[in-house]
């Protein structure tokens, strides 16, 4: 399993919202992956992931086929994995499914991998650049893995990364293309582990805090969700407002 904490909340708890259940809807998703030969990502908790695409889905039996990838480095730990997560968009839709019991079978032609028909499917639309503001001034924030430093104040989200505001008379400003390590505190409640790479940096006029702006390096299957719905909760919120 990964050492990574996973969000507080679990996506039963918040995620109903995107949740397919029904095997008809189900399928026909993944009838649109295979139609439009839509890349698949699928990704162990520790990290190793493949690309592949969708070849077959055999509705009678209950099964789907994807392609063997010819880079075979990570196949042996994906195959070893009980715990599979695919990835796949569609245009400005983000599909996301837990795989098991996926095995190689060697074909005429070439190699496929095989696995059961997922039970469920989480369907999301992207959002890469809406940014969520920070309402105030406890959270979002960064702690960082040196619990002896200040907590970082976040002044905005976008499921590619975060604006930092960066305290330059503490912390030495990290440059461009430099990373971060730390936690990611969206909510009270939801956390979780983050690598980030700083963007650009902007100065503090008149001694203010630096700005950083932050691309997300690696992110979980668990932290992906956790902060794809921490955006679709604060979109909502603005329709509310926009519309009251």
């Amino acid at each position: 399993m990964s050492d990574l904490p996973s969000p507080t909340h679990t996506p039963d708890e918040v995620d109903a919202d995107y949740r397919l259940d029904a095997p008809g809807e189900i399928l026909s998703w993944l009838r649109e992956l295979l139609r439009h030969q839509a890349r698949v990502q699928l990704m162990t908790p520790e990290g190793q992931a493949i690309h592949t695409v969708l070849r077959a889905l055999d509705s009678p039996h209950g099964m789907l086929s994807l392609e063997a990838p010819l880079e075979r480095g990570a196949l042996s730990a994906v195959l070893a994995s009980d715990e599979l997560v695919a990835t796949a968009f569609l245009d400005r839709i983000k599909l996301q499914f837990d795989l098991s019991g996926l095995t190689e079978v060697r074909g005429d032609g070439a190699d496929v991998l095989r696995a059961p028909l997922p039970l469920r499917l989480y369907r999301f639309q992207r959002r890469q650049a809406y940014r969520v503001q920070s309402p105030g001034q406890l959270y979002p924030a960064l702690r960082l893995a040196d619990p002896d430093l200040p907590r970082l104040r976040v002044l905005n989200v976008s499921a590619g990364g975060i604006a930092l505001q960066w305290p330059a008379e503490v912390l030495p400003v990290p440059r461009a293309g430099e990373e971060v390590v730390g936690t990611l505190e969206l909510e009270r409640e939801v956390s979780f582990h983050t690598r980030l790479r700083a963007q650009h940096v902007a100065d503090g006029q008149d001694g203010a805090p630096h700005q950083i702006g932050c691309a997300f390096v690696a992110m979980t299957p668990n932290a992906t969700r956790a902060l794809q719905l921490f955006i679709d909760q604060a979109q909502k919120r603005e329709r509310l407002l926009r519309r009251d």
